[in-house]
């Protein structure tokens, strides 16, 4: 069983800044398995959790096949998923 992970990360000023917010991670039990989001603690203290959650949500869904690969190499100004171990 290879568990494989991406953190997804929000860059309120956008990625040239350099700070990013983790949303939550990104988690793949098997090869097979569906996608499943869980959210940062750090994001539990921000007033706009559900929103940028609700973000993750929809990039992930909108990269269904193949999304490991997708979603790190996403075009994005605000988001960035980075693999990590």
């Amino acid at each position: 069983m290879v568990m494989r992970m991406l953190e997804a990360r929000f860059h309120p000023q956008r990625k040239a800044v350099g700070d990013f917010i983790v949303v939550g991670h990104v988690v793949w039990k098997s090869e097979r398995a569906r996608p499943v989001v869980q959210a940062s603690t750090e994001l539990l203290t921000l007033r706009e959790q559900a929103t940028l959650l609700s973000k993750v949500h929809y990039l992930v869904s909108i990269s269904a096949r193949e999304s490991f690969e997708r979603l790190q190499d996403l075009r994005s100004q605000f988001w960035s998923f980075v693999e990590i171990h």
